[in-house]
């Protein structure tokens, strides 16, 4: 006679976005998101929000660094 065992796995995910705050002016002042970030909110990948930033979908900047930042207002989320 043979025994069937069943396992069940469940799983939590949990999303913590931890920044330092950089703070610009975007239709106001507003705190800006890393593309990571910015595509954590949006639920989409991050070659997603670049796209939306070179066709002016989203507002963005780019720091002297080079880091591109994205305004949250503008996700439309």
């Amino acid at each position: 006679m043979k025994t069937r065992t069943e396992i069940t796995v469940e799983t939590d995910r949990w999303v913590v976005i931890n920044r330092r705050r950089k703070t610009t002016w975007c239709s106001g002042p507003v705190e800006m998101l890393s593309t990571d970030d910015a595509a954590i909110i949006a639920r989409v990948n991050s070659r997603t929000i670049f796209h939306w930033a070179e066709s002016g979908i989203v507002h963005s900047t780019e720091t002297p660094e080079g880091l591109l930042l994205i305004c949250p207002n503008s996700l439309n989320i």
